[in-house]
């Protein structure tokens, strides 16, 4: 028995000997280019993810379960949040943190295969992809309906059309609230709706409106025009009328 013990624990400091201790990514400086990202992930990414980076294609490595929720070091180099490394791509022309982070990973995937990383030629593809998605957004904030559905122009636009779409019931429920904040109720219900059928995260010409009027996120804008709906319903414009003048 005790030679067995002694057995398994060289095993076990042959194993542990053999290891490269891995560091925190968050222990390190943000890198300053797409090179020096090559050095800290070999550093810092575990074995499995290492291996995944290297041998999954490269356009699925971004939807691997171990990278697809953001790895450790997307966060440590704050990619969403303007850092030195985000700044470098940026004056590269690429933007959009998920892009950023896309890139990255690739390149890693190049880097580990000895191929060409071709960061400029990945850079075109995303531009070309943000330039089409920008033109159909800008489309999009023309129409007048989307999918089949009616986009109102304004806040009172927004009143006439629900006016119209919502039963007597629904409207007579809204009106009923004791205030205009407890229609925070329909926030993950109806507001939910408006925010995806009106455009308030793709992209509308109501979207526009709000953004025109500094109200940039779809939540506070669904719950704009669900407190001041409240309001039109009591006959209380004197709110939104003077947000519809900004």
């Amino acid at each position: 028995m005790r030679y067995l013990t002694l057995i398994i624990g060289l095993l076990i400091t042959y194993i542990s000997f053999g290891q490269i201790e891995k560091k925190d990514v968050y222990d390190l400086p943000i890198p300053k280019n797409l090179e020096s990202c090559f050095d800290i992930l070999d550093k810092t990414l575990t074995d499995k993810e290492i291996d995944i980076a290297k041998n999954y294609p490269e356009d699925s490595i971004y939807f691997n379960k171990e990278f697809k929720y953001g790895a450790d070091f997307f966060h440590a180099w704050k990619l969403y949040e303007g850092s030195r490394l985000t700044e470098y791509f940026n004056k590269q022309g690429l933007f959009g943190s998920h892009e950023i982070y896309e890139t990255i990973l690739i390149s890693y995937h190049r880097y580990l295969n000895n191929i060409p990383i071709d960061l400029n030629k990945q850079i075109d593809k995303y531009k070309a992809k943000q330039e089409e998605e920008n033109q159909e957004y800008l489309k999009r904030l023309e129409l007048d309906s989307i999918n089949g559905v009616y986009i109102p122009k304004d806040i009172k636009d927004c009143f006439i059309t629900l006016d119209s779409m919502l039963s007597k019931s629904d409207i007579d429920s809204i009106k009923s609230l004791s205030d205009r904040e407890e229609t925070i109720k329909y926030h993950l219900g109806f507001g939910m709706w408006l925010r995806n059928n009106w455009g308030l995260w793709g992209g509308s010409r109501l979207q526009k409106y709000f953004l025109d009027r500094d109200i940039k996120h779809p939540d506070s804008m669904s719950a704009l025009i669900l407190k001041y709906y409240y309001d039109w319903l009591h006959d209380d414009n004197k709110e939104w009328m003077k947000f519809d003048e900004k």
